[in-house]
This record gives structure tokens, C-alpha cells and sequence, in this order.
């Protein structure tokens, strides 16, 4: 092929190559970017496919914080039902140890007002009573467990949302261990005056009752625990009484029956277990 049949031929193809690529700077491209760009049907699909997506985040997102959210409020209900039901329990334990507090001091009362001279008056059964009763000893077993968790829980103060009831809450747990201090205190008080005057001469070993009893009221320590134990149990009277109060409000506000918690102690003790390791049924 000669050189003037090849130049005609490179100038066709050039020419060739030059239509088929596309111009994109020409208004032609533009006008069909304008109308893809109006289309209703592409603006449908691409919203409808974005719109999806978002709400399929948003439910799966959004169920899991509120499953969560739900978990937690009824967690922390469950756990104030708990804390006051404990509250309940720990009152009505102080209650019947500041009454057998009261029994043994109208005892001691009675016995003070009769020495040193008429004490006969009280006979033989009554001075027994006396030795045995301020020998008597009881033990106490208290469970922490709701107090703790209610004091480090954050989601139980979020979900009661009211501080003059957590208030309420710590402050009949404070008062609650002041007076099983003051309680224990006079207890170790009279007992170690009982067992220094077992250890010298056991009551059983004095020919009769009243000797047993002189040698008993007649020690220091002894004219001590007595002079002091009627103080105790005023004091223990009155902070018993704020403690019921305070109680009773946080149940009032909350609206909280008496019925509802005493189904979540029937619960708990259904739950508990035995000595011997087996669960109660």
C-alpha cells in the first residue's frame, strides 16, 4: 500500500475514534445528567434504599438500648422491692428486741426500787428470775447483702429518681445500725458482768436464791449495766420510732402495698436453703 492510500486510512480512524468517545463536556452529557437527576423513579430507589438502611439501624440499635433500658428499670425495681422488704425485716427484728429489752428492764426497775432493804418482798421465784434473766443471752444473725446493693447500685437511684427517698433508705439503714450498736453494746455490757460473776462462784453453787442474788446485784459492774440500761432502751425507743416513720414513707410514695412486699419475702423464703444443703421447697 502506497504512502497516499495509508494517510487517507489513519485520518479515518482518527476520525472514527473522535465519535465514538464520549464528550463530556458537551451539552448533550449535560442534558442527560439534568434528566437522571430529575428522575422520579431514581430518587424513589435511592431514598426508599437509604431509608432502609437508617431504619434498620435504628431498630436494631434502638430495641437493644430499650430491651436493655427494660432490664435495667425492672432490675432495679426488683432490687428496691428487696431493699425495703430487708428494711421491713430488720425493723420488725429491732422491734422484738427492744421489747424484750423493755421486758427485762421493767424487771430490773422493779428490783432496784426494792433494794437494799425489800427486796425479800419479791420471794424466792422472782430473785431466780432476776439471775436468770440478766444471765439470759440471745444471738443475732444480720444480712447485709440489700444494703450493699442498694448503696453501689447507680441504675437503683436512677430508677427512684427521688432523693429524699434514697435519703429516707440511707438514713433508716444508718439508724439501724445505731441502734443494734447501742443494743449490742448493752448486751456485751451485762454479759461480761454475768460471766465475771459466773467464773467466781456459778449461781447453782450459793446455798439458796437470795444469797446467788446479793452476790450478783451487789457487784459494781452489775449496779452499772442497771444504772444504764433504762437509758438505752428510751434512746432505743425513740430512734426505733423515727426509723418506723421513715420506713412507712418511703413505702407511701412509692406506692408500694405491704402485700407486695410480703409476697417477696414468702419468695425469698421458698428460695432459701437449709442446714443440710438442700433447697426448701
Amino acid at each position: 500500500m502506497t504512502e497516499r492510500n495509508i494517510r487517507p486510512f489513519v485520518q479515518t480512524c482518527n476520525s472514527k475514534s473522535r465519535l465514538n468517545k464520549p464528550d463530556y463536556s458537551s451539552d448533550n452529557h449535560k442534558k442527560k445528567m439534568k434528566q437522571r437527576f430529575l428522575d422520579k423513579d431514581w430518587w424513589k430507589n435511592t431514598t426508599g434504599a437509604t431509608a432502609g438502611t437508617i431504619i434498620g439501624i435504628i431498630l436494631t440499635f434502638g430495641t437493644t438500648f430499650y430491651i436493655e433500658n427494660r432490664n435495667k428499670a425492672e432490675m432495679a425495681r426488683k432490687t428496691v422491692m428487696i431493699t425495703l422488704h430487708n428494711l421491713d425485716s430488720a425493723i420488725d427484728t429491732m422491734e422484738m428486741l427492744l421489747q424484750e429489752l423493755q421486758r427485762r428492764d421493767s424487771l430490773f426497775t422493779r428490783v432496784c426500787s426494792l433494794m437494799p432493804d425489800k427486796y425479800e418482798q419479791m420471794g424466792n421465784d422472782s430473785l431466780i428470775l432476776f439471775v436468770n434473766t440478766f444471765g439470759s443471752h440471745r444471738m443475732n444473725i444480720t444480712d447485709n447483702t440489700a444494703e450493699s446493693i442498694f448503696s453501689n447500685s447507680f441504675e437503683v437511684w436512677q430508677y427512684l429518681d427521688d432523693e429524699k427517698v434514697i435519703g429516707r433508705i440511707g438514713n433508716c439503714y444508718s439508724i439501724l445500725h445505731a441502734c443494734y450498736e447501742q443494743y449490742n453494746k448493752i448486751q456485751n455490757l451485762r454479759m461480761d458482768a454475768f460471766r465475771a460473776y459466773w467464773y467466781q462462784y456459778p449461781p447453782t453453787d450459793y446455798p439458796n436464791p437470795k444469797e446467788a442474788f446479793l452476790a450478783l446485784i451487789q457487784r459494781n459492774d452489775v449496779r452499772y449495766v442497771l444504772s444504764v440500761h433504762n437509758t438505752v432502751v428510751r434512746l432505743l425507743e425513740r430512734t426505733y420510732g423515727i426509723m418506723h416513720r421513715l420506713n412507712e414513707r418511703n413505702k407511701q410514695v412509692l406506692g408500694i402495698p405491704q402485700e407486695e412486699l410480703d409476697e417477696i419475702g414468702n419468695l425469698l423464703e421458698q428460695n432459701s436453703y437449709d442446714l443440710s444443703g438442700k433447697e426448701s421447697k
